[in-house]
């Protein structure tokens, strides 16, 4: 039977992970004639993965990634840029790597420490996305030693780590609060 939860949990995470990537994070903010909607430049998939993980567990976070990561690279365009084995090659392909520790941490850390605050689950959040982006730039770091990439180190370290990373730390924040709500709709 667990094995049967955790299966549906992981089919319920990419089909959430999917949609998330079709979705374009926006902030309100107010303004003197009232409020206006910016769009961030980023993708809502890391924040689908973690949730799925806060609230499943390790495995089923686990299972997530590793599909979502399957999906793409077997020519399903639901990447950045498209999907398919070139991918491999992107500069961004490192947080999509990053996805798996960060899913498992996340999870394994929502099973081990009692989570009923926002501020315990946005930590928890927070060190998943953490996770992603040091893969990404040891992704990046890697990419640069052997002069794969066309632009310097300082324009990957800003386009790539700096501003992904800076845009997940402010999704974190929805997605911890998110948590907190379902957790408690659910009785955790």
């Amino acid at each position: 039977m667990k094995a049967l939860t955790n299966l549906v949990g992981a089919i319920m995470g990419l089909l959430l992970t999917l949609v998330a990537g079709m979705v374009q994070p926006a902030v309100v903010l107010p303004t003197l004639g009232g409020i206006r909607v910016v769009e961030l430049p980023t993708s809502a998939q890391l924040a689908a993965v973690l949730l799925t993980s806060l609230m499943c567990g390790a495995r089923v976070g686990l299972m997530t990634a590793v599909a979502y990561l399957t999906f793409g690279l077997v020519q399903f365009p639901v990447f950045h840029a498209g999907g398919g084995l070139d991918y491999v090659l992107e500069p961004g392909f490192g947080y999509l790597l990053g996805l798996i520790p960060g899913a498992w941490l996340v999870g394994r850390m929502g099973q081990r420490f009692p989570l009923h605050h926002i501020l315990s689950l946005w930590f928890v959040t927070m060190a998943g996305v953490l996770v992603v982006s040091l893969c990404g730039g040891v992704h990046l770091l890697l990419g640069t030693l052997v002069g794969h990439w066309s632009m310097s180190w300082l324009e990957l370290l800003t386009s790539y780590w700096l501003a992904p990373l800076l845009l997940q730390m402010v999704m974190a924040c929805p997605m911890a609060v998110l948590a907190a709500l379902i957790r408690r709709l659910l009785l955790y």
